[in-house]
C-alpha cells in the first residue's frame, strides 16, 4: 500500500506540538515487515506529544526481532504489530509470548494486517489480550494517531496503578520494620526517628542506654550536646519511670505536669526552647525482659503542657511493648531455628535411613542387582503392562558353569568376584530398560520388556558370549567362566510371570544337560 492512500484525507497539523526534552518519550515499537509501514508511522506521530512527553519509535521486521527488543527494553508503552511477518500467525504468537511468557502485561498492543479477512477480529480480540485490531488499509493518519493516544492512556494507567500498588507495599514493609527488626540498634533509630513527629516536637532527638547513645536525630545525630537541664530530666526519668517535661521551671513526675504551662513561658517564642524537652523514659509492660534501661530525649522546640504529657507517656508503653515484642521475637527466632536445625538433622537420618532399608529391600548386597523381592514386583508390573497393550515380553535365567568348583578352588572370595563380574559383562550387554536381579547363589535372570522369542535369543546368547569371553582376573589369577541360559517368553494364558520363570528354568536344565556353556529355549 501507499502512504498517499493510507493519509489521503488526514490533517497532519492537527497533531503537530513543540517538542522537549523536559521528560523521557514514550517508546513505541512498530514490528512489520513492510518498510513502508515504519516509514509513514514514523510520519503519523513525528510530532506527537502526550502529557507533555514524545514519542520515540523503535522498530523491527519480524516477531523473533520484536521479541528481543521487548526483553532488553521492558519500558516499551505501546507495541503496533503486524499479525503476518515470518508466518502467517507470527504476530499473534508473539501476543502470547509478550502475555505469558515475557509476562508483560502492561504494554498495549495494537493488531495491524494487511489480510483482514485470514485471523476474523472478533476471534482474534476474544482469544487474544490486546487493545486492538484493524487492517492496515484503514489507519489513517488521524486514526493511527488517536488509537496510539489511547494505548498510551491506558499503558499510563496501568502504570500508575502499578506504582500505587508498589507504593502502599513499600509502605506496609516500612511498618513491618518497625515490629520485625533486624537488631535492636536498627529498631532503636527506626523509633526514635518517628518521635518528634508522633510528639509533634523539633526534629532532635537522642536515645540511651545508660552512659552510651544507641540512636541520634538532627543535632544530636550531628554531635550536639545535650543541654544542661536534660541530664536530670533523664537521671529522673529512669528513677521514676514516668515522663519528664522540661519546660524552662516545669518538670513533669508522678502527678503529670507541676505548675502553670504558660509560666515562664512566652507564647510567641519562635525557634526552640533552650532546655524545652521531655525525656521519656522506654518501659516494657508486666512480665517482659526489661534488659537494660532505655530512655531517649526530644527536644520541645515549643512549650509543652499536659496534653504533651499524655501523648509522651503512651507512646512511651507503646515503645516499651514494642521493645518486649522485638526480645520475644528474637527468642522465637532462636528457638524455631533450633528447632528446624534438630528436625533438619532428623529428617537427614531418616532419609538416610530409609534409604538404607530400601536398598537391603530391593538391591542384592553383594552384586548390587535386584532381590528377587523385587524383581518379582518389577515383573508383575511388566507383565501387566504388555497384556494391557499386547506387548512382548521375554525373560532368561543364567546359572553359572562349575561354580562350586570355582569356589572350592579359589575361596569364596574369589567367587564374590567372579559374581560381580559377570554381572557387569551381562549389564553391558543389556539395554537401560532390561531389569537384571540375582535369584539366589550363582543364579541370575533378566527380564526383557517389549521383546519377543526371537529377540530374547539374541540377547542371551550375546550375553553367553560375553561370560565367555575371556576369564575373570581375580588377584592375578585367571578364572574361566561360562554359563548356561534358559529362555522362555510370556504367554498370554500365563496368569503370572511365575509359570514364565518355571519354563524358563526346564530350559537352562535342558542346556546344563546338553553340555553347559549353551541357551536353550523353552517350549510355547
Amino acid at each position: 500500500m501507499s502512504k498517499d492512500f493510507m493519509f489521503a484525507s488526514d490533517n497532519p497539523a492537527a497533531a503537530t506540538r513543540p517538542l522537549s526534552n523536559a521528560a523521557p518519550p514514550w517508546l513505541v515499537l512498530v514490528a512489520d515487515d513492510e518498510p513502508e509501514i515504519h516509514a509513514v508511522t514514523r510520519l503519523a506521530l513525528a510530532r506527537l506529544r502526550f502529557r507533555g512527553r514524545a514519542v520515540r519509535l523503535l522498530g523491527c521486521a519480524s516477531a523473533a526481532e520484536a521479541d528481543r527488543v521487548l526483553r532488553d527494553t521492558p519500558d516499551i508503552a505501546v507495541l503496533l504489530l503486524d499479525v503476518v511477518m515470518e508466518t502467517d500467525d507470527a504476530g499473534l504468537r508473539l501476543v502470547r509470548t509478550i502475555r505469558e511468557d515475557i509476562g508483560n502485561t502492561a504494554i498495549r498492543i495494537i493488531l495491524r494486517t494487511g489480510q483482514p479477512g485470514q485471523a476474523p477480529e472478533e476471534d482474534v480480540v476474544l482469544d487474544h489480550d490486546i487493545d486492538g485490531y484493524t487492517a492496515k488499509t484503514e489507519l489513517t493518519a488521524r486514526k493511527l494517531l488517536t488509537t496510539v493516544v489511547a494505548a498510551l492512556r491506558s499503558y499510563a494507567a496501568i502504570r500508575a496503578l502499578e506504582s500505587g500498588r508498589n507504593g502502599l507495599e513499600r509502605i506496609v514493609r516500612a511498618t513491618d520494620r518497625l515490629f520485625v527488626p533486624r537488631d535492636d540498634d536498627a529498631f532503636a533509630a527506626e523509633l526514635l526517628a518517628q518521635m518528634p513527629g508522633v510528639l509533634n516536637a523539633a526534629p532532635h532527638a537522642v536515645l540511651r542506654r545508660g552512659d552510651s547513645v544507641i540512636a541520634a536525630t538532627g543535632r544530636y545525630a550531628a554531635g550536639a550536646a545535650l543541654p544542661p537541664a536534660a541530664a536530670d530530666a533523664l537521671a529522673r526519668a529512669l528513677r521514676s519511670g514516668v515522663c519528664v517535661v522540661e519546660n524552662g521551671t516545669l518538670e513533669g513526675g508522678d502527678n503529670g505536669v507541676d505548675g502553670g504551662v504558660d509560666g515562664g513561658v512566652d507564647g510567641g517564642v519562635d525557634g526552640p526552647l533552650d532546655g524545652a524537652g521531655i525525656a521519656l523514659p522506654v518501659r516494657t509492660p508486666p512480665g517482659g525482659d526489661p534488659g537494660d534501661p532505655l530512655v531517649a530525649w526530644i527536644d520541645a522546640g515549643r512549650p509543652l503542657d499536659a496534653t504533651d504529657h499524655g501523648l509522651a507517656e503512651l507512646y512511651a508503653s507503646r515503645i516499651g511493648m514494642a521493645f518486649a515484642n522485638l526480645r520475644l521475637t528474637e527468642r522465637l527466632r532462636e528457638a524455631t531455628e533450633t528447632l528446624e536445625q534438630r528436625v533438619a538433622e532428623r529428617t537427614r537420618a531418616l532419609e538416610e535411613a530409609n534409604a538404607r532399608l530400601n536398598r537391603l529391600a530391593t538391591l542384592d548386597p553383594l552384586t548390587g542387582v535386584w532381590n528377587r523381592r523385587r524383581f518379582l514386583e518389577l515383573a508383575g508390573a511388566e507383565l501387566a503392562r504388555a497384556r494391557r497393550y499386547g506387548r512382548h515380553l521375554g525373560l532368561f535365567l543364567l546359572d553359572l558353569d562349575g561354580f562350586k568348583a570355582i569356589n572350592d578352588r579359589h575361596g569364596h572370595a574369589a567367587g564374590d568376584a567372579v559374581l560381580r563380574a559377570v554381572v557387569k559383562r551381562t549389564r553391558a550387554a543389556l539395554r537401560s530398560s532390561d531389569h537384571i536381579a540375582r535369584f539366589g547363589g550363582e543364579e541370575f535372570v533378566v527380564l526383557l520388556p517389549e521383546t519377543d522369542g526371537d529377540g530374547t535369543a539374541v540377547v542371551a546368547e550375546r550375553v553367553r558370549a560375553a561370560l565367555a569371553d575371556g576369564p575373570v582376573m581375580v588377584e592375578d589369577r585367571a578364572v574361566a567362566v561360562t554359563g548356561s541360559l534358559g529362555i522362555a517368553s510370556w504367554l498370554p494364558e500365563e496368569p503370572t510371570i511365575e509359570q514364565t520363570l518355571r519354563r524358563a528354568d526346564d530350559a537352562l536344565y535342558a542346556a546344563k544337560r546338553a553340555g553347559r556353556n549353551r541357551v536353550e529355549r523353552a517350549a510355547g
